[in-house]
C-alpha cells in the first residue's frame, strides 16, 4: 500500500493490504498490537498520515 506524506507529500510504501487497514480499524485494537511488524514510522502513516521524517522536523522546531 502506497501513503502519500500530508505534510511534504512523499509516497510512502507500506507493506500492508487495505483490506488488514479496514481489519484493523473496525478492530478497535492499538496500531502496535495490530500490526507490530510495523516501524513506528509506518505506523504513524496510518495514523495521522505523516511520515517520520516530518514528523520528527516537525517536533524537533518545537524542542528549539
Amino acid at each position: 500500500m502506497t501513503i502519500n506524506c500530508t505534510k511534504c507529500h512523499q509516497p510512502q510504501t507500506v507493506k500492508v493490504t487495505e483490506a488488514q487497514v479496514s481489519d484493523w480499524q473496525k478492530s478497535g485494537q492499538h496500531i502496535q498490537d495490530y500490526f507490530p511488524q510495523l516501524s513506528a514510522d509506518q505506523r504513524e502513516l496510518f495514523i495521522t498520515g505523516i511520515c517520520g521524517k516530518c514528523f520528527d522536523a516537525m517536533f524537533s522546531e518545537e524542542e528549539e
